[in-house]
């Protein structure tokens, strides 16, 4: 396995009903399907492809803040700890 910070080669075996999919080059055997729409519009079976990941702390952080406020939204006033909620 490589370092999580190094990009992952991949290739295209094969292209159906609008989906790629995607072998990593690794010899892992991992495979997924990816819309065609998220790559290049050139993509075509047999294509390699070099994937690379990034955190995005800010996203995350607003995901987080936006699940407290409907937390609290959601429990009520005589529930201090925010441990029951209205369903």
């Amino acid at each position: 396995m490589s370092n999580s910070n190094e990009p992952i080669k991949a290739f295209v075996d094969r292209i159906e009903s609008g989906l790629a999919v995607i072998l990593l080059s690794d010899g892992s055997g991992v495979q997924f399907d990816l819309p065609l729409e998220y790559l290049p519009p050139e993509t075509e079976a047999g294509d390699h492809l070099v994937i690379t990941f990034q955190l995005d702390p800010e996203s995350r952080e607003e995901t987080l803040r936006s699940i407290a406020d409907l937390k609290k939204r959601l429990s009520e006033d005589s529930d201090p700890q925010q441990t029951e909620f209205k369903l």
